[in-house]
């Protein structure tokens, strides 16, 4: 099975963390990914969640981070949406969901992943398990 994790969850991979799933192939969204490089590139001081997260990591994992950042890792898959445009359209006539939760859905249908959530997102995981996808939120 493929795992789909969020932003926060992939700062801690890029730090030399585990991922939900130790087996199990590794993507995130281009919107996630985005996010993360926004908070983390544009930021004067870690004062949102992310940058925050990422700038607690100690000095050696934060220089590796940064580096993974800047050239993610090959074996961290990045969705593509020349192939999601397609399934995001479809699903915006089925389920009510912002830019970065109608990825979030058509990701995990196309890689039938199993979707990794730092925080609690309900309309996101409600749509998520009507699509019959999994999803679990990891502390």
């Amino acid at each position: 099975m493929t795992q789909l994790v969020d932003d926060r969850l992939l700062v801690t991979l890029l730090g030399g963390g585990d991922p939900p799933q130790r087996a199990e192939a590794v993507w995130t969204t281009g919107y996630w990914y985005v996010r993360l490089c926004r908070a983390v590139l544009s930021s004067a001081g870690p004062t949102g969640v992310l940058s925050s997260s990422f700038a607690a990591l100690s000095e050696a994992l934060h220089t590796q981070a940064l580096r993974a950042l800047l050239e993610l890792p090959d074996e961290i898959g990045l969705t593509n949406l020349r192939t999601l445009g397609p399934l995001i359209g479809q699903l915006s006539r089925r389920h009510r969901l912002n830019a970065l939760g109608i990825e979030v859905l058509a990701a995990a249908i196309h890689l039938q992943a199993d979707v990794y959530l730092s925080a609690p997102a309900p309309r996101l995981e409600e749509a998520l398990r009507a699509e019959n996808r999994n999803v679990e939120i990891v502390a």
